[in-house]
């Protein structure tokens, strides 16, 4: 193996590492996820098992508020605190329930990389792609990096607010009174001291299931999705000096068909690859699309109504994170998409006119078939681009305007 392709399999396996640091702790394993069928995977991933049920608990109780909140006529900014939290914990059991149901498919993806990788294996890479693949992984890096920060500040964030309101208000009138991060309706007293740490460490532990829920698995599809651009950009390269300058060629040339059949092969698996991460996420990304579109809007109206600001802090995190994942996934979206179609300009500036007919047939069903793109949807009813992005952006205002009218009323 050439040391380029030991450099892209050694960072793949990197990237890879990095995401099963993020889905361990929820009790998730790429590797568990080939099991026949969802109930199997379930079985052997029974801390994830213990998680989801925790959470389930977590939103029921939320939902019991809701209800009891209704029922007795709190104000609408407190009925509006409750729902990024209920969004966030419905967006991350449904999202990592989906993950595990096509897990399968999942190491199907994984293992297509890197048999596209090992497919590339003798071929030297220029300077230009190295440094194409470096910036690939820088962006991978900054969006997971970006991610954490926000979840490392915004968690801690929702735990000490409490604390901190309980400090002020002894110091102000000499009394304990006891609050929790979220607002949740337990079937016995949360205030009273004796069950109040069991209802803290509940929230808490749901907390940090809910975000690693949803982002676990979308680090994975940013990591592939970064190696998938790159193998577009090698494979427009190739197929850009497939034809050899100065060198008429013909079909016959035993060596020219093997690199042409090869380059048409990497095509069909890059297709496969991005067929799979549509099969994988395409659900997901249509709940993500419509819980970010809420969560922007509450969190933000949330952000702008709320005067105790050991609150806003927080909520401020929710909003930024609502938007930061949004724009990673429409990012690589639209990455796959333009990429992808790179690959027909390829075939026309690979000099096919010096080519025999036979030649140019196959270029033009390569070029006729990267024509369309290739996209990851939000289950067909969008594509997902900065357009997406755009859209979802100026949804969330309009529901914003409409929020704060009605406030204002």
């Amino acid at each position: 193996m050439s040391r380029e392709r030991n450099c892209e399999t050694d960072l793949f396996d990197v990237a890879i590492r990095k995401v099963q640091a993020y889905l361990k702790p929820i009790g998730l394993q790429i590797d568990y996820l080939n099991r026949r069928t969802i109930w199997k995977r379930l079985r052997v991933m029974w801390l994830f098992s213990i998680n989801t049920l925790w959470i389930i608990t977590s939103i029921c109780s939320q939902m019991a508020w809701l209800i009891q909140g209704v029922v007795t006529g709190k104000s609408f900014i407190q009925l509006t605190n409750l729902a990024p939290c209920l969004v966030f914990c419905l967006q991350s059991n449904i999202h990592s329930l989906y993950f595990v149901k096509h897990g399968r498919k999942v190491c199907d993806l994984v293992q297509a990389i890197r048999t596209l990788q090992s497919m590339t294996a003798e071929n030297k890479l220029k300077e230009v792609d190295i440094q194409f693949l470096k910036n690939q992984m820088k962006m991978f890096y900054f969006a997971v990096n970006s991610l954490t920060i926000i979840i490392a500040i915004g968690v801690p964030a929702f735990g000490i607010s409490p604390l901190i309101t309980i400090a002020v208000n002894y110091y102000s009138t000499g009394e304990i009174e006891l609050v929790l991060p979220f607002l949740l309706l337990y079937p016995f007293d949360a205030t009273d001291i004796r069950f109040w740490p069991i209802a803290y460490i509940h929230q808490m532990w749901a907390a940090v299931f809910a975000v690693l829920g949803v982002l676990g698995p979308y680090f994975l599809c940013y990591a592939c999705s970064a190696f998938i651009v790159f193998q577009f950009h090698v494979l427009q390269n190739n197929l850009e000096n497939v034809i050899p300058i100065n060198v008429n060629v013909q079909l016959m040339d035993e060596d020219f068909k093997k690199n042409l059949l090869k380059i048409i092969d990497r095509h069909r698996i890059l297709i496969e690859c991005v067929d799979l991460m549509e099969f994988i996420y395409t659900e997901s990304i249509l709940l993500n699309v419509v819980m970010s579109t809420l969560l922007i809007c509450l969190t933000g109206f949330n952000v702008m109504t709320i005067k105790d600001f050991t609150l806003v802090v927080p909520f401020l995190e929710f909003l930024m994170m609502g938007f930061a994942q949004i724009y990673f996934l429409c990012y690589y979206g639209d990455m796959i998409m333009i990429y992808s179609m790179k690959v027909s300009d390829a075939a026309y500036n690979c000099q096919w006119y010096r080519a025999e007919k036979s030649i140019v047939k196959y270029l033009m069903i390569i070029s006729t078939r990267a024509r369309k793109p290739c996209k990851m949807t939000a289950l067909r009813f969008s594509d997902v681009n900065f357009k997406t992005f755009t859209k979802i952006l100026s949804s969330s205002w309009s529901y914003f305007a409409l929020l704060t009218s009605l406030y204002r009323e």
